[in-house]
């Protein structure tokens, strides 16, 4: 996302600290900001450091060009009704940095209460309260329909034990794990990163025994966060990251990739393109498939299995696929009887034989003159006629690449396809709408069901 002027942007914390750093680092960009804090005097004093800022790139604006909300962010009426503020005020949320945060007040080893107003209060400010963002700013970008980043503020703390703070080293490390579990929201346009810096020169930072930041090599300056933040915001590819900041090695993210491979299993059902291996295939001289000899609704009497000699060499401009995979529909009993083709009985008949099946997916075993985007041993779907075969010849306009020749690719085709005609450019459904789905446990039901519009 490039930051630019008018987008918007909404910071916890943003009245002191890091989150005025970010905050006074976006509005040199020309984004519009809210500052949510509890402290008044603070809030508003950066509201107004950030509306003069931002003079230089808006005049005339019927809607301020920053506001202060003021906000305890664990009470989750007062969080939400932030969010709700900055949204109808700027029409969407385009970035959200949650930077609240405080340092347990009583040593964890020391405090004999019940920790309501120690331990638990740190975790609901450093934790819950991010969750509790987290999902406020991940409902309003769906509602927006636009892409969004959300940056939540992370500790190195959470990446190894603070010893002195064990309560504000755990609940930062449930902050990491937490946003890079969210990863997946990148299928949304909604990216979720957090941002681990070692001790900064803040009102919190100073309170750190000296002598622990000189071994740390000094305080990380601002201007490290703000460049560590802004690669997050710009970097499309970066969804579920960790950017750890010290003054020792820099900016770097976190694990490396070596050490992401030692626990990360990939399933392999999920596998990238560049993780499948097509099998070699020998091309046969005959192949077997279905093909409706009589008209009737009867699909069985209808079809035989015929055995049919492969024809090379291939077509220009087609390709030929070894099916792996193929759809069955209730359509195929339509097909069968003859309803799908126009005409009368005599004109059907004379069609006779044709291939049945409609669907499938598989790998390319061939392909013919002209074709330069799709290679032999590429996996590729395809939806015409012919599907029931161990081989067929297709326009190579009609395969479709997929990442690998499995068989929930096929679910994904006719029935997928129908459901999100169905629901997002003839129904043009919105998040909030109500539907209701006949036939929901067929096919395209179950993934109109299953879609969530916006």
């Amino acid at each position: 996302m490039e930051i630019k002027p008018g987008l918007s942007a909404l910071v916890t914390g943003g009245a002191s600290g890091i989150g005025k750093g970010l905050a006074l680092a976006l509005a040199r960009k020309g984004v519009f900001i809210t500052i949510v804090d509890f402290s008044e005097a603070n809030g508003r004093e950066v509201a107004s450091l950030v509306q003069k800022i931002n003079t230089e790139f808006h005049s005339k604006l019927e809607f301020p060009s920053a506001m202060f909300v003021k906000c305890d962010v664990t009470d989750a009426r007062d969080l939400a009704a932030a969010f709700q503020k900055h949204f109808l005020t700027y029409r969407g949320l385009d970035i959200c940095i949650n930077s609240a945060g405080i340092a347990s007040s009583t040593p964890f080893r020391s405090d004999q209460t019940d920790g309501t107003r120690t331990w638990r209060h740190t975790v609901n400010v450093n934790f819950t309260a991010v969750i509790d963002s987290t999902r406020l700013a991940i409902k309003a970008m769906e509602a927006a329909k636009r892409p969004g980043v959300i940056i939540n503020l992370g500790s190195a703390s959470g990446l190894y034990p603070m010893l002195l703070d064990p309560i504000y080293s755990g609940s930062k490390g449930g902050v990491v794990m937490f946003s890079r579990a969210l990863r997946l929201y990148k299928r949304q346009g909604i990216r979720v990163n957090v941002l681990c810096p070692e001790f900064v020169e803040t009102e919190m930072g100073l309170k750190i025994d000296p002598k622990l930041i000189n071994l740390m090599g000094g305080f990380v300056p601002m201007e490290m966060v703000v460049k560590g933040a802004f690669e997050l915001i710009t970097d499309e590819s970066k969804a579920g990251h960790c950017l750890w900041i010290t003054n020792r090695r820099g900016i770097e993210y976190w694990p490396t990739p070596s050490e992401e491979v030692k626990y990360l299993v990939r399933s392999s059902r999920f596998k990238r393109r560049s993780d499948y291996k097509a099998p070699s295939i020998k091309l046969p001289e005959t192949f077997e498939k279905i093909v409706v000899h009589t008209l009737t609704h009867n699909f069985r009497n209808a079809t035989s299995i015929v055995r049919t000699p492969l024809k090379l060499p291939i077509k220009p401009k087609h390709v030929l696929v070894k099916i792996i995979f193929a759809g069955v529909n209730a359509s195929d009993v339509n097909f069968s009887s003859g309803r799908y083709f126009g005409g009368n009985n005599n004109d059907i008949a004379s069609r006779l034989p044709f291939d049945a099946g409609f669907e499938a997916v598989g790998i390319i075993a061939a392909v013919g003159d002209s074709v330069t985007d799709l290679k032999i041993g590429m996996p590729c779907a395809f939806m015409t006629f012919g599907g029931y075969a161990e081989f067929i010849m297709i326009p190579s306009k009609h395969a479709l690449p997929v990442p690998r020749p499995d068989p929930e690719v096929v679910a994904m085709l006719t029935s997928g396809l129908t459901a999100s005609i169905a629901l997002e450019k003839e129904g043009r459904m919105e998040s909030g709408k109500v539907v209701l789905v006949t036939a929901a446990a067929g096919g395209t039901g179950q993934f109109a069901v299953q879609a969530k519009p916006g």
